[in-house]
């Protein structure tokens, strides 16, 4: 339910939806009063006010059988369960593949119709954002049932959404399963790919899962059942960081690619080790700077001294894939990175490391040599994280 809100007028609705019975694609990016079209197929409707009525009769234009829409931006837009429950129906109809609803204030009955949705037509959307609804515990069971019934969905963001470790528990549990599922089906077809994930990327950053926490995703790591994993402002601490290195020094190489742990203040020895362990079990992209929005979830920031400088340094001189280390925001000054550079100078295998303004620029440009080497394909950000971007709002979560 989404209370205080005043929903734009009908009428200023009327080009982007005369827009989209049309069914014509645009070939540059077209504003319309309310919204905008972009050739990639994005209709960015994020913060323009739409309610559950305008929702609705955006949805409704929504050309059946697929059209120029493949990713529906509606996030902050008032729609509340109604607005789900009337758009999600009608987006899978149209074939849509992104369905960006954060801040809808959707709560369990909203998500349930979504998954119901979903599930009955398992090959078509493949990135759900539900970032910062209410979506409580029957949610979180409904997303995991989504997860179960072996849908496409490849990416699935729940970043502040109230979670709670049992629920985590439960969406772990429906993600071993379904990866299993899909090794099963790789296995018996020869087509398939191999080490293919059943979820690619899983956003849980925000909600306060501490240690116990911790213990939960150490399953889905261990497991191998997630390519990216993004917990960050999750009060990990270093009890949480210490059992997700235990997991990593378990999990099978390379099934872990991106891991972000930004804001959850872990100290200098603990994200020392947890770096190396993401090292050692091939990650491409470790994450361990501030969330834009710390101070608001008073996520306290990790940090690095020169100690756990030289730990990393240390570990990355063994072959690895770690192209990119982010370290801003942990305190870590020159004499610290200074042992980065040293280790950079005996590896084979090169970092892009990402420093505070603490750290003298004759060493940042040092370490730049180094990094030059790094494909620029390593850095590429995944096709929906691009589908999300919107000219509306700030960039998509970390």
């Amino acid at each position: 339910m989404v209370t205080g809100f005043q929903p734009r007028p009908a009428a200023e609705l009327a080009p982007v939806l005369a827009w989209l019975r049309r069914g014509e694609a645009v070939a540059a990016r077209t504003a319309f009063p309310a919204g905008t079209a972009l050739p990639d197929g994005r209709l960015d409707l994020c913060k323009q006010d739409l309610g559950p009525l305008g929702a609705a009769a955006v949805a409704d234009a929504l050309p059946v059988g697929g059209g120029p829409v493949k990713h529906l931006l509606l996030g902050t837009d008032g729609l509340g369960d109604g607005g789900a429950a009337a758009v999600t129906p009608k987006a899978v109809a149209a074939k849509v593949e992104t369905l960006y609803l954060g801040c809808n204030g959707i709560g369990a009955g909203g998500v349930c119709e979504i998954a119901g949705q979903l599930i009955a037509s398992p090959g078509v959307v493949k990135a759900l954002w539900l970032k910062r609804n209410p979506v409580g515990p029957d949610g979180v069971r409904a997303v995991a049932e989504t997860v179960r019934a072996g849908t496409v969905l490849r990416t699935i963001d729940l970043t502040q959404t109230g979670m709670t470790v049992a629920d985590v528990a439960v969406l772990v549990d429906a993600m071993i399963c379904a990866d299993t599922k899909a090794d099963a089906n790789a296995n018996a077809n020869a087509s398939a790919g191999a080490g293919s994930h059943a979820i690619e990327r899983l956003y849980l950053s925000g909600n306060r899962l501490g240690a116990d926490g911790a213990q939960e995703l150490a399953r889905l790591l261990t497991a191998g059942a997630v390519a990216e994993l993004y917990v960050s402002a999750a009060a990990l601490g270093d009890a949480g960081a210490l059992v997700l290195a235990e997991a990593l020094q378990g999990a099978a190489p390379g099934a872990l690619r991106r891991l972000s742990v930004a804001s959850n203040g872990i100290g200098p020895a603990a994200l020392a080790e947890l770096i190396a362990a993401a090292a050692g079990a091939g990650v491409e992209l470790f994450d361990a700077a501030r969330v834009r929005a710390a101070a608001v979830l008073a996520a306290p920031d990790n940090r690095l001294d020169e100690a756990g400088a030289a730990s990393v340094a240390e570990a990355l001189t063994a072959p690895h894939r770690l192209a990119y280390l982010d370290l801003r925001h942990t305190g870590l000054g020159s004499r610290g990175a200074l042992r980065l550079l040293d280790g950079a100078r005996r590896t084979a295998n090169p970092t892009r490391f990402m420093l505070g303004g603490g750290v003298a620029k004759r060493v940042k440009r040092e370490l730049s040599v180094f990094a030059a080497r790094i494909p620029a394909s390593v850095f590429e950000v995944a096709p929906d994280v691009r589908a999300i971007r919107s000219v509306y709002r700030t960039a998509p979560p970390a």
